[in-house]
């Protein structure tokens, strides 16, 4: 072979390795805005919603919301807290996993039994202790020698971050407002508590802060309404509506509810329940206890089919 030929073989095979490592670099690349696609079923009818998620603003919280949606955590799951003119919360339920369907339990009146069975606080458990999710929260802050701050690995706890002002997260331009149809990573109020955890926020650094705010696990919320008491300021605003068209599909599941609740002459189409949720957290010093709370499940369920992130 020919000393030309060589070097064009050579070349050739250079700039092959070259095209399939930017291809490969580019499948990894994350995006400021990473794009996520939620699967709802009502009534036999699937509508899928478009999503734009700010991991510019809110870094931890988006990343550990497609972290979940990767691993298919939120795959089958039901809207377990209901209100048509707030919010609809859901992350911690699955939809007949156990042996008892929702429709059976909501009609002979054994839903909170169908949720305890149901519950998804094991498989995210497992999530962390497996290494699936990024601690950011950790019981304590270690210092060294030189009085340097510092975590251990081994006090990570299996919350999030709190990524919204109370919590003194501070976004100087283009913050997210608590808007219809957004999602909001929630986490539940613990009352009156005066633990501190160790954070580190999306800039590395680290703190002692308020446990309350920094104990979000799996459940998130869609925004109904034009407003709700859970704004921006405590609870984190994450993802908005992608465009117009999503808008389209999101109207038209609220108008399939609609003429469902309409059509609905003998059976009532929500009901409460109270139940107890875990603290999912197992902070030692709190004791592990459990919060009372109060849901509003519907008649025909609310189903998330999948959370599919459509781009990082």
């Amino acid at each position: 072979m020919s000393r030309k030929i060589k070097y064009a073989v050579l070349t050739f095979a250079l700039a092959a390795v070259v095209a399939v490592s930017a291809a490969m670099s580019a499948c990894t690349i994350s995006t400021k805005h990473p794009r996520a696609k939620i699967n709802v079923s009502f009534n036999d009818v699937t509508y899928s919603i478009e999503y734009t998620l700010y991991r510019n603003m809110y870094p931890q919280t988006v990343k550990h919301f497609i972290e979940l949606a990767d691993e298919g955590f939120y795959n089958d799951m039901i809207i377990h807290n209901y209100n048509a003119s707030t919010d609809w919360f859901t992350g911690g339920y699955g939809y007949n996993t156990g042996d008892l369907s929702y429709e059976t339990a909501y009609s002979n009146g054994t839903l909170a039994e169908y949720l305890e069975t149901n519950s998804k606080e094991g498989q995210y458990y497992k999530l962390f202790n497996d290494g699936k999710l990024t601690p950011s929260v950790y019981k304590r802050l270690s210092y060294g020698a030189d009085g340097k701050e510092s975590v251990d690995e081994a006090d990570a706890l299996p919350t999030l971050i709190g990524e919204f002002p109370q919590n003194d997260h501070v976004i100087k331009n283009g913050a997210l407002s608590a808007s219809l149809g957004c999602l909001k990573m929630f986490y539940y109020d613990k009352g009156e508590t005066n633990q501190k955890v160790a954070i580190e926020n999306s800039f590395g650094q680290l703190m002692e802060h308020d446990y309350q705010y920094n104990c979000a696990t799996s459940v998130f919320a869609m925004q109904m309404g034009g407003s709700s008491s859970y704004n921006a300021s405590k609870y984190c605003v994450f993802g908005q509506l992608r465009n117009d068209g999503a808008r389209d599909v999101f109207d038209e599941l609220l108008e399939a509810i609609s003429d469902y609740t309409a059509s609905v002459t003998s059976t009532k189409f929500t009901t409460s329940i109270k139940t107890n949720v875990d603290n999912l957290d197992t902070f030692a010093e709190d004791g592990g206890k459990d919060i009372e709370v109060s849901f509003t499940l519907t008649a025909k369920p609310l189903i998330i089919k999948s959370v599919e992130i459509t781009k990082y």
